[in-house]
């Protein structure tokens, strides 16, 4: 079995594995309009944040799983002459996923925030 072959499967594998983990991620609720309008409540904020901690890793997931795929193309995981334009595709993929991964922690963040606010709101009555 050659090299090449051999880090194909490799990557396959571990493409395989990652995208089994996001898909236990998917199953987690996604945060809506509804919820954020009816939050009120420290742990209302709370929820909200931990779902888009969960939203955050699933996208870090797929970045992870983009980043072997990119790798297996580049050594010839492709038809000949596309090895390019997939691993091409594979690193814009990459950088989505990134971005929305930080995006969701920084919405997380801003409502463990509005937790605290609404803490110190609460406490002062």
């Amino acid at each position: 079995m050659t090299m090449n072959r051999l880090s194909m499967m490799f990557g396959a594998a571990l493409v395989a594995m990652m995208l089994s983990g996001g898909a236990a991620a998917a199953t987690e609720q996604h945060v809506d309009a509804a919820q954020i309008a009816a939050a009120k409540t420290p742990a209302d904020h709370e929820a909200i944040a931990k779902s888009y901690d969960a939203e955050a890793e699933a996208a870090d997931d797929k970045a992870t799983a983009h980043e072997s795929m990119a790798r297996t193309y580049r050594l010839g995981g492709a038809p000949k002459g596309s090895h390019s334009s997939m691993a091409a595709h594979c690193d814009r993929l990459v950088k989505q996923y990134r971005a929305i991964a930080e995006d969701n922690r920084q919405l997380a963040a801003e409502h463990r925030q509005m937790a605290k606010e609404c803490c110190s709101q609460h406490s002062q009555h």
